[in-house]
């Protein structure tokens, strides 16, 4: 029993169904997994934030706090300062620091030493034992010697010349009755000192502390456990943004510090010329965020892994279906996507060269869209130099029956532009059972660069690249074809071998681009001495030759002699200079002088040289052949 086809109708509903059940299939799989990871993104987005949130929070406080510990310093220095000022200026130099301070008159530990320094920067008395100390050529010395207020200044840190550490000196200015300059009053801290209060905070191992001035120099930064001082703060981050913004919190890459991101919350002292940095590595705050971040992608990643598991095997079952469905479209759509997707040219023709199809390709090379192809033939669309050639490659195909591989033409096309277009054709049969072509297969590739760049090198490798003229090998093959018909016909042809007098000096004296700008000139003017089938050539620096052709005497040939020294002998405008030059100008006539291409040449030269050693600005023949 035969059993029926199914109708197409049938196929293409129940097709169409299937398409649509695995689109759906598809469209609820990727909702799902979307689904997940826009909740699961949402979640790490909002812990992250919430963690950036508590930790700038925090930082913000602990900046606050350090705003407050170096104010209070400051104050307590600046007490300590008056006081000793006021007592300098009641007892003068014997005033005894060192007793005040084991005494506990004067009790701030902070300060390391505190000393008393006259107009002439001697220092008169001090907390600690000292020789000799001058400290005229000091900042801070120099700074309250050209103060006009009353003011604290904070020096950077520098080596000091009593104790031999590192520290930040804190100065007042001393006045007489009179205002006038007496001294300053010097207390040094500890850079160490000035974030030690934070130590019992843990900013971990990589959190930072950082005093600086508003001079960008810092007085006192530590990191983790390290601590550093006087380097230059214009650099950073905060102290960039503390010029628009006096308070702030921001995230920083570090790649101005150390390449360490971190979270940091800055403060500028509102009595003193000073800002505060609290900053905590964003990696050391964000840690249980991230380790909680890693989970949820592995746990999303899983689900994604499982719908897609569920979703690839409910595909394979409906792909099992319509594989059948598929099988009898495969060859349309493979036709469709290898024809309009192809990188060359494709059109179908008719045995008679009509246009059947043709692809996007196709229509882009030619300029012309699809319905303004179709229909046509194909020998319209040929340029008319090469409309016989493909006529005759097309017949050929047609007869070959036992070709197997398309053979290939290249030929121009005529574009809508009117521009002319290279291709590389190959042409294949497609024949039906019974051996009789249906139609032809036409494979177009764009080939005009290739052949614009073989015609500019053809080009190129004849002539002269500085003037345009032919050069030495263009004119031994025009001189070769010349003295052929020559031979054959009987017809008179000469050899001008030309070289320029003075043209040295002028390179010599005005450069090599006014010698090549006179080349140039040179070159016109010899092309203005001959007609259109005679030939002028550069061989080399200032020597030109000029092949003369159908002379009727030597007569013709002393003419466009004389010629060329008259024009040559005119003066030249090279830029703002005017120039004169002559040349020496050789001649040997076919067959007159010779009979060979290269005699004809080197017999000319000779006259040249003839012509140059007689004075220069003269036409000399060459010697007659015995």
């Amino acid at each position: 029993m035969i059993r029926s086809s199914p109708p197409v109708d049938d196929v293409s509903v129940r097709r169409r169904r299937s398409v649509m059940l695995l689109t759906l299939l598809v469209v609820l799989a990727c909702v799902l997994i979307l689904c997940v990871w826009l909740i699961t993104l949402q979640r790490v987005a909002f812990e992250r934030d919430q963690a950036m949130a508590a930790a700038m929070k925090s930082n913000a406080s602990l900046a606050i706090a350090f705003e407050q510990q170096v104010s209070r310093t400051l104050r307590a220095a600046e007490q300590v300062a008056v006081f000793v000022r006021e007592q300098y200026q009641q007892k003068g130099d014997d005033i005894d620091l060192r007793s005040w301070v084991e005494e506990g008159i004067i009790r701030e530990k902070i300060f390391t030493i505190i000393s008393v320094v006259n107009e002439h920067g001697e220092v008169v008395s001090s907390s600690q034992s000292n020789g000799p100390v001058n400290y005229a050529d000091r900042d801070f010395f120099i700074a309250q010697r050209n103060a006009r207020d009353d003011r604290l200044f904070i020096n950077p840190p520098v080596l000091g010349r009593v104790s031999g550490r590192w520290l930040i000196p804190l100065s007042l200015r001393m006045e007489r009755e009179d205002g006038s300059f007496a001294g300053v009053v010097v207390l040094a801290v500890s850079p160490v000192d000035v974030t030690r209060f934070l130590q019992r905070i843990d900013l971990k191992s990589q959190g930072l502390l950082e005093l600086s001035g508003l001079d960008g120099v810092v007085r006192a930064r530590r990191i983790g456990q390290h601590s550093e001082f006087g380097l230059d703060a214009r650099p950073l981050a905060w102290f960039e943004r503390r010029r628009q913004q006096p308070v702030g919190e921001f995230y920083d890459t570090g790649e101005a510090l150390d390449g360490v991101s971190r979270l940091v919350s800055y403060r500028t002292l509102s009595d003193y010329p000073l800002m505060v940095t609290v900053a905590t590595a964003y990696a050391e705050e964000l840690e249980a965020t991230l380790q909680r971040r890693t989970t949820y992608l592995v746990a999303a990643l899983g689900v994604t892994l499982g719908v897609m598991l569920f979703t690839g095997l409910l595909l394979i079952l409906l792909q099992r279906q319509r594989a059948a469905t598929d099988a009898l479209q495969g060859s349309e759509a493979l036709f469709r996507a290898t024809f309009h997707q192809a990188a060359m040219g494709i059109a179908h023709i008719t045995p008679e060269g009509g246009i059947l199809r043709v692809n996007q390709k196709f229509c882009r090379m030619l300029g012309r869209p699809p319905e303004r192809l179709q229909g046509h033939n194909i020998f319209e669309l040929s340029d008319a130099a090469s409309a016989s050639a493909t006529r005759s490659f097309l017949q050929k195909q047609l007869a070959d029956c036992a070709a197997s591989d398309s053979a290939e033409l290249e030929k121009t096309y005529r574009r809508d532009d009117g521009t002319l277009l290279w291709v590389c054709e190959a042409l294949g049969v497609v024949r039906n059972s019974l051996g009789q072509a249906e139609f032809l297969v036409l494979v177009a590739q764009d080939i005009t660069a290739r052949k614009n760049l073989e015609a500019r090198l053809s080009y190129e490798a004849q002539h002269d690249v500085l003037t345009g003229l032919a050069n030495r090998i263009c004119f031994r093959e025009q001189l070769d074809r010349v003295l052929g018909l020559g031979r054959s016909q009987g017809r008179l042809s000469a050899v001008l071998y030309i070289d320029l007098d003075g043209f040295k000096a002028i390179n010599d004296s005005y450069g090599h681009v006014a010698g090549d700008m006179l080349l140039q000139l040179v070159a016109r003017r010899l092309e203005g001495c001959v007609r259109s089938e005679d030939t002028v050539a550069r061989f080399g620096g200032d020597e030109f030759g000029i092949l003369l052709t159908n002379l009727n005497s030597r007569h013709d040939c002393e003419v466009v002699a004389r010629k060329v020294l008259e024009v040559l002998e005119r003066p030249f405008q090279l830029g703002g200079h005017v120039v004169r030059i002559s040349a020496s100008v050789g001649a040997a006539m076919y067959e007159l002088h010779g009979r060979d291409g290269h005699e004809l040449v080197a017999l000319a030269d000779k006259a040249m040289y003839s012509a140059k050693h007689a004075g220069k600005n003269r036409f000399c023949w060459a010697v007659e052949q015995v």
